[in-house]
């Protein structure tokens, strides 16, 4: 009885192996590739960079008007001390250039505000839009690292402290990237434009949608 229980057991422990190693495989990826081939990446990129040409035309615009006003105050100011002219009317020019002086300092308040409020406008839509392609990432990484019963998945792109790689050495076919790279850029040609006004909330929605869409 016990010579055909020992083949036995060691049939069973060789079947069992294999299912064993696939539930506690660790695999890696390279969140940096990721995230930089990742097809929203590109498009967020290029809409931030739209944004961002459309606030630098705009600011052109009020640093044009800013020195027209300043040429105006310049000849104003210059005529006000012409000995050609008369006295009444170097007084009307040494007013119009005190207008113009006034004009001058409203517009660099202005030009200033606007500067400020725009970058910062620009650094927390690029912020947000940021944060929300990494959880997408993160998600369909942990979706699929389920789905294939992987224990942990590794970021093999990272560097410690001394400048050096955190993963020295790992097997090229414990490697997702490539996969994740499938699954997140399917569709890709059908993308609508990202909305880099979405609030928080409005961005979850979207990433739910899209999560959906992948998991079908």
């Amino acid at each position: 009885m016990k010579k055909h229980l020992i083949p036995a057991l060691a049939a069973a422990v060789m079947m069992a192996a294999p299912a064993l190693r696939a539930a506690d495989q660790m695999v890696f990826v390279n969140l940096n590739r990721v995230f930089e081939e990742y097809h929203k990446t590109e498009m967020a990129n290029k809409q931030l960079k739209a944004q961002a040409d459309e606030f630098s035309a705009e600011r052109s615009g009020k640093i044009k008007e800013f020195e027209e006003l300043q040429a105006a105050f310049d000849a104003a100011r210059d005529d006000s001390q012409n000995p050609a002219l008369s006295a009444e009317a170097r007084d009307a020019k040494r007013d119009e250039a005190e207008e113009k002086l006034i004009e001058i300092r409203r517009k660099e308040k202005e030009i200033r505000k606007y500067e400020e409020t725009r970058k910062k406008q620009l650094m927390d839509t690029e912020r947000r839009v940021r944060n929300r392609i990494v959880g997408e990432i993160r998600d369909a990484i942990k979706a699929y690292a389920i789905e294939q019963a992987y224990s942990a998945v590794i970021d093999s792109s990272g560097q410690s402290l001394n400048a050096v790689e955190s993963i020295v050495y790992h097997d090229a076919r414990l490697e997702i990237t490539d996969k994740i790279l499938e699954i997140l850029n399917k569709g890709a040609d059908q993308a609508a434009p990202i909305d880099l006004n979405a609030t928080d909330d409005e961005a979850e929605e979207e990433a739910e949608e899209a999560e959906s869409g992948i998991v079908e």
